[in-house]
């Protein structure tokens, strides 16, 4: 660009001088000559002075061409290879981004793809920026892929960029704006459990240099853990240390994935409520400032209001907009039930195959709410799959009520699930014998189609649940405290009881009656709500194995009326 600058310039003047020399009396000094010869040769090629000499005549014709190809083709030229060049560390994944208000997600592993899909159903526009060092192509093969399965045509609002990159590189980070990110999502490196030590390392390697990037957007970070120990690492020494303990979030996958797994066991209706209201499809939850639930529910006919909690309100509703939106005229009155829960003994026996991480958090949850409940949970261990190990495990066992089938993670990603396909093949007959529930946890999506018409009650995707999350808490980080309180069984008593969410034999429910018909969503909710004194929040309900979460207008007349085999969708304490 220089030299095309340079050479036009020169011609300009050593152009204009010669015009003066030969044609002194045709301009009034040099100056003049400057401004009335080369540079209008070279601007205005559509101007020629027939009247001038034969020197003039010649000279404007060389300068208007010359100028045409060395000004006007070399700017083009220029501009055109600037663009290619963009193009091209485009397409490598390099050269700096001019983005802001995106989503960062740094490191590459099986949770990402669930991860970036749960952003198509998103109100909003949102910009995914992808920064690791995987191939560039291969990334974006399945990204694409992954939206396509999705829908196509779902995706318009919903960008993805990929960059290949060392997250560990201040430049690389620099160059995909880490400082204009709105959140920033940093996995483990890799899904292999085998080396969980060298991975949670990384990660808070990671952490300490994003912590240390300037940024203007104080942004929401999310960090993946595999240890426990590395979840408290990051809460009191960087999250405290830098300011930060309501911005930086440290998520420990399997710990979450055991409660919930828990939770299906014991209440297997909650597994399909989750999928809903952890995702951005459907009813989902938001914050609003600390307020009283009751004059909520009163005045609001398309969101639900569910607890306080430090300053804030959670709520229920399929849209941010719907927070907003009142009835012209309050509730002033309600329908009278009697609800409450059932307090009779009960026992339970589980059988659970195989083994891996969340195990622990699979007994203990059962352990508290054993505690909090008047029930018996029985569990029997068995580590192998085969068809004797299987049969002496089971054989003095007199009622099964529900069958787990953990998938390992100690084994390579390519081997996911092949154990659980396997064990769910062994223990048909037994399901059978027993009537018992089936429910198994996959690690990979891919094989859900693979393990469907083998009498399953509940599936269980541990990665597309976890990713889900994290997409929630990367819009909305003070929904952190409310997923934990809901995965979470505690034998705490009063206001130090946690809210978790439950699903109720109606017949239960509703004190050994099935009540009458209710006339719209907002009857139920209400005549539940202020019947109890504010203790249970009915959300939604299960008919005919069709779990419906309640969203949109509430007051709409609709006949809800319930059958003795359904279940009532209640978040209580």
């Amino acid at each position: 660009l220089i030299g095309i600058i340079v050479f036009n310039l020169l011609l300009w003047l050593v152009s204009s001088l010669i015009a003066f020399l030969s044609s002194p009396g045709s301009y009034g000094n040099a100056v003049e000559a400057l401004w009335r010869t080369g540079i209008t040769w070279m601007l205005d090629p559509g101007f020629y002075d027939p009247d001038g000499n034969v020197v003039v005549k010649v000279l404007s014709i060389t300068v208007i061409i010359t100028s045409m190809i060395s000004f006007s083709g070399g700017i083009i030229a220029y501009v055109a290879n600037t663009f290619s060049s963009i193009v091209e560390k485009s397409e490598k994944g390099s050269g700096k981004l001019y983005i802001y208000d995106h989503i960062l997600i740094l490191n590459w592993n099986s949770k990402a793809l669930e991860l970036i899909a749960d952003y198509l159903y998103d109100e909003d526009v949102t910009n995914v920026v992808v920064l690791s060092s995987c191939e560039k192509l291969e990334v974006e093969k399945l990204v694409k892929r992954k939206l396509y399965d999705m829908g196509k045509d779902k995706a318009g609002h919903l960008n993805v960029i990929v960059r290949q990159g060392d997250v560990f590189s201040k430049s690389d980070l620099s160059d995909v704006c880490i400082d204009k990110a709105s959140s920033i999502i940093i996995l483990s490196p890799s899904d292999d459990n085998r080396e969980i030590d060298a991975l949670d390392m990384s990660v808070i390697k990671n952490l300490m240099l994003v912590v240390n990037c300037e940024s203007s957007k104080d942004p929401v970070i999310i960090v993946e853990a595999k240890k426990e120990e590395t979840v408290e690492l990051v809460k009191e020494k960087i999250a405290k240390n830098t300011n930060r303990i309501d911005r930086i979030i440290p998520i420990q996958p399997d710990e979450m994935m055991g409660r919930l797994i828990a939770q299906t066991i014991i209440y297997p209706e909650v597994n399909s409520a989750y999928q809903e209201l952890f995702s951005f499809k459907g009813a989902e939850f938001y914050i609003a400032p600390e307020g009283s639930i009751g004059d909520y529910m009163k005045e609001n006919n398309y969101s639900i209001p569910l607890f306080n909690r430090n300053g804030v309100m959670y709520i229920l509703s399929d849209s941010e907009k719907n927070l907003q939106v009142k009835r012209p005229i309050p509730i002033s009155d309600y329908r009278k039930v009697e609800v409450g829960e059932y307090q009779t003994y009960r026992e339970k026996n589980i059988i659970v195959f195989g083994q891996n991480s969340k195990l622990k958090y699979i007994e203990d949850s059962i352990r508290l709410f054993e505690k909090d409940s008047n029930s018996k949970v029985n569990i029997t261990l068995v580590g192998a799959n085969d068809a004797d190990t299987i049969n002496k495990s089971v054989k003095d066992i007199k009622k099964i009520d529900s069958i787990l089938i953990l998938s390992d993670d100690n084994i390579s990603k390519e081997d996911y699930d092949s154990d659980v396909l396997l064990t769910l093949l062994m223990i048909q007959d037994i399901a059978k014998l027993h009537h018992a529930d089936i429910i198994i946890e996959l690690l990979d999506p891919k094989n859900y189609d693979i393990a469907q018409n083998y009498n399953i009650r509940n599936t269980i995707i541990s990665n597309k649940y976890v990713s889900r999350i994290m997409t929630q808490l990367s819009k909305s980080s003070k929904l952190y405290n409310l997923f934990i309180e809901l995965l979470t069984y505690d034998d705490n008593e009063g206001e130090d009881a946690t809210y978790e969410l439950y699903s109720f034999d109606v017949i239960d429910f509703f004190k050994g009656k099935n009540p009458e018909p209710f006339n719209s969503a907002s009857e139920l909710i209400n005549s539940c709500y202020f019947s109890s004194s504010g203790e249970y929040t009915v959300i939604g309900y299960v008919s005919k194995g069709i779990t419906r979460i309640f969203k949109g207008d509430l007051d709409t007349p609709e006949e809800i009326a319930f059958s003795p085999e359904d279940k009532v969708l209640v978040v209580c304490k």
